[in-house]
């Protein structure tokens, strides 16, 4: 194995472990905290009280504090391949590998969390919307894989 192309596996790793830690955060900072369709835990902590609520706000907080350790992670895997790479498509494959990482991580969540685990749906209250979480979640997924393949 050359050391260019083990360079690219590293910045494809890195940046798909970002991606994920990325996709992850924005979906507590999106779903979770703005629009409030769902906490982390809201099918197993109901939210009807100011104690549930706080408890599942709480655990929004430590699982975001866990996926920005992932993207400190996969930045520093970017960083370090990048700085050795001569490779003129290193930002496009970061990138691509940025939206595959973001796209595991949401069909992870739609199919463990949302179906397995049943921790949360994807709006609480419904499984109406999970089936389209999990669509929209392999469409990231396959972005992502074009945009690595072209």
């Amino acid at each position: 194995m050359s050391s260019r192309s083990g360079n690219g596996r590293s910045l494809l790793l890195g940046s798909a472990i970002f991606g994920f830690g990325f996709g992850a955060l924005l979906d507590v900072l999106l779903f979770h905290l703005v629009l409030q369709w769902h906490h982390l835990l809201s099918d197993r902590i109901p939210i009807g009280s100011l104690p549930g609520l706080r408890a599942n706000i709480y655990y929004d907080g430590v699982f975001s504090l866990a996926m920005v350790g992932v993207m400190a992670v996969g930045a520093g895997l970017v960083w370090r391949a990048l700085n050795r790479s001569a490779e003129p498509r290193s930002a496009v494959r970061a990138f691509g590998g940025l939206l595959v990482g973001a796209g595991l991580f949401n069909v992870f969540d739609g199919i463990v969390d949302h179906y397995v685990l049943n921790i949360h749906d994807a709006v609480h209250g419904t499984q109406a919307f999970n089936p389209h979480w999990v669509g929209a979640s392999l469409l990231l997924l396959g972005v992502g894989i074009l945009v690595l393949q072209g």
